[in-house]
């Protein structure tokens, strides 16, 4: 059968959005699907979609697009209750496009999903096709006035499908139709390709915008209710939003810089659950729950508030997570803190988790739609002799999920780093032909002298589907010849030029061991460090670090007299009585200040910046004062301190140190504005790794 879902944008970011192409792809095994988005406002959708899936829009509005100007689009829309979330998004215009093309549609099954555009499709869609409502948001959630039309439109509609078993019965009962099914289907959520989380870890996951029905506040506050507990423990929460410099100052007011990061958005977001061993949901509403279901199918327990509607259908309290009271920071605290205490109970509840979670694969939600269908096309067969049901599904071919990219600009790269520092390449691309794809490595570190180009051997595998695999392995041992910079990973052929390709999948949990490690016992070897990341396009970079001595900041403790940082150094040398903490002020007039450091090992150090020193010999109202190490005191050779052994690569934005207010003193060398302005001395990370502080007069 054909299956049309419409919805409102395909092209950009949403929970929606990602069930949709969920379902989809699943259906589209056996089925025709397309999906008919509303609106363009971009040239390709943001999320991946299957080329088994055809992708059409109806009003285009690009830059430059004629549909931004077309006539009606300055009068409000006649179908759209005013009260409906989007209906300052459509009018006039938009109308006729939706009800002109749902009139045309030879669709077997029209879905809607969301209220504005079901009540296009219950009342628009030819009679031929079957009409189905999803209902993605909690019911009693849509505005009363749009109730009342859905009541008026929806006797049309053949089905109603809600996220939950609770949302369904509140539709019945809030929102009755008399002889209108309505049935709960939960989304659906792919089996992830990394392997699952194994509970080791010390780290709690989130993950989901930055919102404030999400209540990360609460998640933070019970995070550090708990911190002192478990030291080597720490919190990440992944998303973008408006809430974000809130819940940074949170972080900063609580103490918790450097234990508690917001990582800001990722994507595919599989790769950071497994580095956790629990994920917290701290929800004040989730009409399903979809972070559950991701962490979930990456075998982690999850804490989650016991919020409506979805949780409590998708958690077996005590079994696979724990359900906590909503709003209640010191009950979530109770609930991590039993998971981070026992990693036996982890593991035991996270495998439950991996099992449980099978039964939100798309294959068996997908059948679950199906049989919807079939029920449907039943009842209106045996009500309307005209009505032709539709046409029994294809049988699915040994490659049920996957169809070969149309070319390699379109495939997307995995990649996966080891605990002995090798990473692992994997496309899925087109049919080879003859073109022998291979893996190159192209320096792309701005500002330096471009170095000859990397070639990896590359095996290439036929597959089923018709497409290759391609795959290399990059050794430990080519950082030699990599050194310290930014590579991009690309694809060449005889008959094709570099294409930069684009991220998938990027698992470095193994890194993260790594740093503990390195951290633990520095070593006297160079110091290597090969980190995939995706730049803001998507493309897959390399950002590599081959040093023949490194200083590593381990920790910073800021206090009001103050800034306390400790280190590591690797490599041959190592930290003499009397080494020396050097600070050097950018800029025309720089300047290097030493003050003696603690040796706590002949690898390990602590020292007090010397913030009163910068303060009051400022020369500018702005200055950046970088950070050394002079581990020989007769020895004028010092090391650079960085943070750079991360798993991530954005550090300066998951460690934002606040600033430490000091006055000026009268004999500084700077011309004083009285009054007097407090001065602020920040340490940051930079882009490049290195570790400074701005001292500021403002």
């Amino acid at each position: 059968m054909k299956i049309s879902f419409l919805i409102n944008n395909i092209y950009g970011i949403g929970g929606t959005n990602r069930t949709v192409i969920n379902l989809a792809e699943a259906l589209a095994v056996r089925h025709e699907v397309e999906i008919v988005s509303v609106f363009r406002r971009l040239t390709a959708p943001k999320f991946e979609i299957s080329p088994r899936i055809r992708v059409r829009a109806l009003v285009d509005l690009r830059p430059g697009a004629a549909d931004r100007a077309a006539p009606g689009s300055d009068e409000p829309s006649e179908v759209v209750p005013r009260q409906e979330e989007f209906y300052a998004q459509y009018n006039r215009f938009t109308d006729r496009r939706i009800i002109d093309d749902l009139a045309a549609t030879d669709a077997d099954v029209v879905i809607g999903t969301r209220p504005s555009l079901n009540l296009f499709v219950a009342a628009y869609t030819r009679d031929s096709a079957l009409r189905v409502a999803q209902e993605h948001m909690t019911h009693l959630a849509i505005p009363p006035a749009v109730r009342a039309e859905m009541a008026r439109v929806y006797p049309r509609l053949d089905a109603v499908t809600t996220v939950t078993e609770a949302d369904a019965r509140s539709f019945l009962a809030n929102t009755p139709v008399p002889g209108l099914p309505v049935v709960g289907i939960p989304n659906s959520v792919p089996r992830p390709v990394v392997p699952p989380a194994d509970g080791t870890s010390k780290v709690v996951v989130s993950a989901g915008r930055m919102h404030h029905i999400k209540r990360y506040d609460l998640l933070i506050r019970a995070f550090g209710m708990i911190a002192d507990e478990f030291p080597d423990w720490q919190l990440r929460i992944y998303g973008d939003g408006g809430e974000a410099a809130k819940l940074r100052g949170l972080v900063t007011e609580l103490g918790l810089t450097g234990r508690a990061l917001l990582m800001g958005g990722f994507s595919p977001i599989e790769s950071e659950w497994v580095k956790g061993s629990i994920a917290a949901v701290t929800s004040s509403a989730e009409s399903f729950g979809m972070t559950l279901v991701e962490a979930m199918r990456c075998g982690l327990p999850v804490v989650s508030t016991d919020c409506p509607v979805g949780p409590r259908e998708i958690l077996r309290d005590g079994e696979d997570g724990l359900l906590v009271p909503t709003g209640d920071a010191s009950a979530i605290a109770s609930g991590l803190r039993l998971l981070m205490a026992d990693g036996d109970l982890r593991r035991a509840m996270g495998e439950a988790a991996l099992r449980n979670s099978a039964r939100y694969d798309p294959d068996v939600v997908a059948a679950r739609y199906v049989e919807l269908f079939e029920d449907a096309a039943r009842r209106r067969a045996s009500a309307d002799r005209d009505y032709r049901r539709p046409a029994a599904p294809r049988a699915s071919g040994p490659e049920r999920w996957t169809v070969p990219p149309v070319s390699m600009r379109a495939a997307t790269v995995d990649v996966t780093t080891d605990e002995a520092g090798r990473l692992r390449f994997a496309v899925q691309g087109p049919h080879e032909d003859k073109h022998r794809w291979q893996f190159v490595l192209r320096h792309g570190t701005a500002g330096a002298a471009a170095l000859p180009d990397m070639e990896l051997p590359t095996v290439r595998t036929q597959q089923d589907n018709g497409g290759t695999l391609y795959s290399a392995e990059l050794p430990a041992s080519a950082l030699d010849a990599l050194g310290d910079g930014r590579w991009k990973v690309t694809m060449r052929s005889a008959r094709s030029e570099n294409v930069h390709m684009k991220a998938g999948i990027r698992d470095t949990r193994s890194l993260i061991d790594a740093r503990a490690r390195l951290v633990a016992w520095p070593t006297s070897a160079p110091i290597g460090w090969n980190l995939p990341y995706a730049q803001p396009n998507g493309k897959l970079m390399l950002r590599t670090v081959m040093r023949r001595e490194h200083v590593e900041c381990t920790s910073i403790d800021l206090h009001e007299s103050g800034i306390t940082v400790t280190g590591v150094l690797c490599g041959e040398r190592e930290i003499r009585p009397g080494a020396r903490f050097v600070v050097s002020r950018r800029g025309q007039h720089m300047v290097n200040h030493t003050v003696p450091v603690e040796v706590l090992s002949s690898r390990a150090f602590r020292v007090e910046v010397p913030v009163r020193y910068v303060v009051d010999h400022r020369l500018e109202r702005w200055e950046d004062w970088d950070w050394w190490l002079q581990p020989y005191p007769d020895q004028w050779k010092k090391t650079r301190v960085c943070r750079v052994l991360e798993d991530f690569p954005d550090v300066k934005s998951a460690y934002p140190y606040p600033p430490v207010p000091l006055a000026g003193v009268e004999q500084s060398d700077y011309v004083m504005v009285h009054p007097a302005r407090p001065v602020w001395v920040r340490p940051y990370c930079s882009v490049s790794g290195g570790m400074a502080m701005n001292v500021v007069d403002r």
